[in-house]
């Protein structure tokens, strides 16, 4: 067993935590990559228990617990898979939705890997590290897999929108993080530029946006619920027997270690310890020296506890500094010069401050919010109509809202607003589906540089 004290890192909490929260998620997982129900139950928590193994003996392998959860589960359901013989369509309200059974036929077909990388990116929402962990790459190549996925899957539910792109070049893994919505990283600003004026890329774009939004209202094949509580428990119990405890680990310290040096940290004041020590002495010390013998009077150079005093040759004579400045030719006024920075694409251009230094508003985080007539946000009949908020978008910007159906193609439902000073917006929209699907829709907003997204559940 490893030394623990040495290599304080997750606690069995963490863990723990970790394994109780994608328990489910890990269970729809393996279903869908073909375990039959009993199989799926022995891989989460064969997988979940070398998860605490792994963490205790070799921490340095787990790069990301949850992505290393899921890719060891992955591992071991390919050994049992295909054993499964019924389709997994999830449980609860969304059973029975024929969306549900369109899109679990549809990722059968794809191969496994893509099949993967859409499930934990759209369908989990795990994080582009967790997802590369899982598939054994980078992020960036994950997200790469991750957005070729997204167009196979909508050219295999007959989605035709996407515009062929052959011949030319197209960043699929950066349009495909552009799409999820949010800010966009100055890393994608060249694409996202680029993907706003070319009408293959801005397909390709939309493509991902659908295919994402799909794909997350995918349901969740949950844990048989005589058999979750049981499963956690054991797993728990093994982190907590290996792995130390939060509180210890937040009660670590140097001197629970042994022979340990100090820690690079000490350095710097014990070395200001020092200085501080050696003035105090130098100054004690000229203070003594200074001191006559006799306890006063005139010292002479010839007594022994005086020292001899040193001449030497006197210095220069200083020049007098001028008591005028010399005029400044011009105006003598001062003038001030601003300079105002060209703006770069992507970024917003904050005002010169006030003559009278009022602050600038502080700067809200990006949402977007929709409520119905009655003010009850996130779910209504048809043909309801939504009032739109949203914070934090750029100033004097036009808002483009989009009203799509819950296989994200387009309703013909939009509206516009422009953005006030403090980054707000508030308009209305009408939630008219012409083919009346029941289900989640969606609410896009977007002012060409930043997007965000809301949903609207259409009840029967």
């Amino acid at each position: 067993m490893a030394d623990l004290r040495r290599a304080p890192g997750l606690s069995a909490e963490d863990v723990s935590a970790a394994v109780r929260v994608h328990a489910d998620r890990v269970h729809d997982f393996v279903r869908r990559l073909g375990c039959s129900p009993p199989a799926a139950v022995e891989v989460v928590e064969t997988s979940a228990l070398d998860l605490v193994d792994a963490v205790v003996t070799a921490p340095h392998t787990v790069q990301d617990v949850v992505g290393w959860w899921f890719g060891r589960a992955r591992a071991l359901g390919s050994r049992v898979a295909g054993s499964g013989q019924e389709l997994p369509l999830g449980g609860g309200l969304l059973s029975a939705d024929e969306d549900q059974a369109v899109l679990a036929e549809t990722l059968e077909v794809l191969p496994e890997r893509e099949r993967v990388a859409l499930l934990l990116r759209d369908s989990y929402a795990l994080p582009a590290v967790a997802v590369a962990v899982a598939l054994g790459t980078d992020t960036e190549a994950a997200m790469e897999t991750v957005g070729r996925a997204r167009l196979a899957f909508l050219q295999a539910v007959g989605d035709d929108d996407v515009l062929p792109t052959t011949g030319h070049p197209v960043q699929v893994g950066v349009l495909a993080r552009i799409a999820e919505g949010g800010a966009v990283a100055a890393s994608d600003a060249t694409a996202h530029r680029h993907a706003q004026a070319c009408a293959m890329c801005r397909s390709v774009w939309d493509g991902q946006a659908r295919a994402h939004q799909m794909l997350a209202g995918l349901t969740v094949v949950a844990l048989p619920e005589e058999l979750r509580d049981s499963v956690l428990a054991r797993v728990d119990a093994q982190a907590r027997a290996y792995l130390p405890a939060a509180a210890d680990l937040i009660g670590f310290d140097e001197e629970d270690l042994v022979d340990e040096p100090p820690s690079r940290w000490m350095v710097p004041l014990y070395i200001l310890l020092g200085l501080v020590a050696a003035v105090v002495l130098g100054t004690i010390l000229g203070l003594f020296l200074s001191r006559s013998p006799s306890g006063g009077g005139s010292a002479t150079a010839g007594d022994p506890g005086v020292l001899p005093s040193v001449t030497g040759a006197p210095l220069p004579p200083t020049s007098p500094l001028p008591t005028t400045f010399p005029t400044l030719s011009g105006n003598p006024s001062p003038t001030v010069f601003f300079v105002t920075p060209s703006p770069s694409p992507g970024a917003s251009i904050g005002s010169n401050p006030s003559p009278t230094g009022a602050p600038e508003p502080a700067t809200e985080p990006l949402t977007l919010t929709a409520t119905d007539g009655d003010g009850d946000p996130g779910s209504g009949p048809n043909g309801s109509t939504l009032t739109l908020q949203g914070t934090g978008w750029t100033q004097g910007a036009t808002v483009t809202v989009d009203y799509l159906d819950p296989l994200g193609r387009q309703t013909g439902s939009h509206a516009t607003a422009t953005v006030d000073a403090r980054g707000r917006f508030t308009t209305t929209l009408s939630a008219q589906d012409p083919s009346n699907l029941p289900g989640r829709h969606t609410v896009r907003a977007s002012d060409g540089t930043v997007q965000a997204s809301t949903t609207y559940d259409v009840s029967g």
